[in-house]
């Protein structure tokens, strides 16, 4: 059990790890703050706002310290090491905008979980909810505006795959789980569909597992993977410019093609899926695709197969949410949404599967995550 810490002991605590792993910041202040954590109210995610003297020039800055979710794992082997290790070898790089890094601390009694602490930046994000195709700054941008802002995006991504894996990234690679690259991804997913069927039956996933394995391309690259390139994971300046990539829990090694195939995914799932109308001006499909072959300069290989990798991860996901659900009593183990929605849709779209029912089982289980009513008639 969680022991409560107060905003004092909090306070005091990240001042004397601030101050024990920052040693150049001289003089170090952290305001005072009023987040309270454990007892079942964890604040996963804070601001920290801190002074001192470095290299004899006064600097004020706001941090953020984001704490191990104690919740439910909904993404399979989720730690935050591994975003740790990301965002400090990019950083470290100097070529790609990532939040600038600060440090990660692993002792649980500090603050009550493992943490790690990045600078904050200034920006805007393409938010979920709500939907940015709907309401938000996104929308009172002009259409080439728009196009802009996601050309800008699609130009960091293949940027990041430009960089060689061997050059610092080993991290990311398991060999326990093949050759680097699409092995290796298929591996992982292998692992986490046999951890989250604890033998159920889920026709759809199950299916689609089979086909990833099957009909896996023969020839592929080996790329550093953000892993969830979205919208929402971009923060943009007023101008358009890309000000820092963010959240890193899902980056792995593999073939670029599953890093656009997930934006792509997204990007349907936030318009046709849900219902919705894309936003005037953003790229389509066939535009997303041509700017990124331009700002990698080469040719992706067949997408059709990606498309169903990434929505098969995706409908894993959706698996440990609906686990998570059912834990926090929101909705009856019998509910059949685990292999019955928007996720599987897609799939079973895909390979010609019989179409999942998205029924009342489906609004329950979406009702606490993002309402989709219209795509659920």
């Amino acid at each position: 059990m969680s022991v409560k810490l107060d905003a004092k002991t909090v306070h005091d605590r990240l001042t004397e790890w601030l101050g024990r792993t920052k040693p150049a910041w001289q003089g170090l202040t952290v305001a005072p703050m009023d987040v309270v954590l454990g007892s079942g109210f964890s604040a996963e995610i804070f601001f920290v706002d801190v002074e001192y003297r470095e290299n004899d020039a006064p600097v004020r800055r706001t941090l953020v310290v984001r704490r191990q979710p104690q919740t439910f794992e909904v993404v399979f082997e989720s730690d935050l090491t591994l975003q740790a290790n990301m965002m400090a070898a990019l950083d470290a790089r100097g070529d790609l905008p990532v939040p600038p890094w600060v440090g990660k601390e692993d002792d649980a009694t500090i603050l009550g979980a493992p943490f790690l602490v990045m600078g904050r930046v200034e920006g805007q994000a393409a938010t979920q909810r709500p939907n940015y195709n709907v309401e938000g700054w996104l929308v009172d941008r002009t259409p080439a505006e728009r196009m802009g802002l996601f050309r800008n995006a699609l130009t960091a991504l293949a940027k990041l795959h430009e960089i060689d894996w061997r050059d610092g990234f080993q991290f990311l690679s398991r060999p326990d789980r093949g050759a680097p690259g699409l092995e290796q991804y298929l591996g992982y997913l292998v692992e986490w569909h046999a951890a989250r069927g604890q033998g159920r039956k889920l026709p759809i996933l199950d299916a689609a597992m089979r086909w990833v394995l099957e009909n896996r391309p023969e020839q592929t690259d080996t790329c550093v993977l953000w892993g969830d390139p979205t919208p929402s994971n971009v923060m943009w300046r007023a101008d358009g410019s890309v000000a820092a990539l963010i959240d890193w829990e899902l980056a792995a090694l593999g073939p670029r093609e599953l890093d656009l195939a997930w934006w792509l995914y997204f990007d349907d799932l936030f318009s046709r899926r849900f219902g919705v109308t894309r936003l005037e001006g953003l790229p389509t499909r066939d535009e997303t695709v041509a700017i990124y072959e331009a700002a990698a300069g080469r040719k992706l290989g067949d997408l059709d197969y990606y498309d169903v990798v990434v929505a098969l991860r995706m409908a894993l996901v959706a698996v440990g949410a609906f686990d998570r659900q059912v834990s926090l009593g929101n909705i009856a183990a019998t509910n059949t949404s685990a292999d019955n929605n928007l996720m599987t849709l897609y799939i079973a779209e895909k390979l010609g599967l019989p179409l999942p029912e998205l029924g009342s089982d489906f609004r329950d289980f979406m009702r606490n995550l993002t309402p989709v009513e219209e795509a659920a008639e």
